[in-house]
């Protein structure tokens, strides 16, 4: 079986950013102190969440690639970094070599951000989720209502929990 391709955000879905986000991180790393803080590993993605996509990962084992923001902050390599520190290597060994969506010139194209990732790649145009939040999976209002079920939306400040978990099985 063709594994599927999970487009992966981090804010408001892994990240609740209390009390830190990726702007943290990004300080943190330009101060060299990222390496050092336990503190900002153990917070900076929300445990509960990280447990929900650690099980999704050990039942379908995706592909990821990743659509957040953070994209835009840091090289693949810082987001390695903090994927393996904050304790989801899993990701980072499984993802895909064009690991992030295009970058679109406005903000708020996250969708078509997706869509055209999967125009470049149509070998998993049948096996493929989003794992996104309300916030930023606004644009996705305009897609059809089959390629919708391919769409989870966390709950801004919540994060992935046990209701989305069980939407993005089902979606898988």
């Amino acid at each position: 079986m063709k594994r599927p391709v999970l487009f992966l955000d981090f804010d408001d879905v892994i990240c609740l950013n209390a009390p830190y986000g990726g702007y943290h991180a990004k300080l943190a790393l330009d101060e060299e102190t990222f390496r050092s803080s336990q503190e900002l590993h153990d917070k900076l993605f929300d445990s509960e969440a990280k447990r929900f996509l650690a099980a999704i990962d050990d039942e379908f084992r995706p592909v990821y690639v990743l659509s957040t923001n953070w994209r835009l902050l840091f090289q693949q390599s810082e987001l390695v970094e903090i994927l393996n520190y904050c304790g989801l290597p899993f990701v980072t060994q499984r993802l895909h070599p064009e690991w992030s969506t295009p970058v679109q010139q406005r903000q708020g194209l996250r969708a078509a951000e997706i869509k055209s990732w999967l125009a470049l790649h149509p070998e998993f145009s049948d096996g493929w989720v989003v794992l996104d939040d309300k916030l930023s999976g606004n644009g996705f209002k305009m897609w059809n209502p089959q390629d919708r079920s391919f769409l989870v939306l966390c709950q801004e400040y919540v994060g992935f929990r046990e209701a989305e978990y069980s939407q993005l099985r089902d979606a898988l």
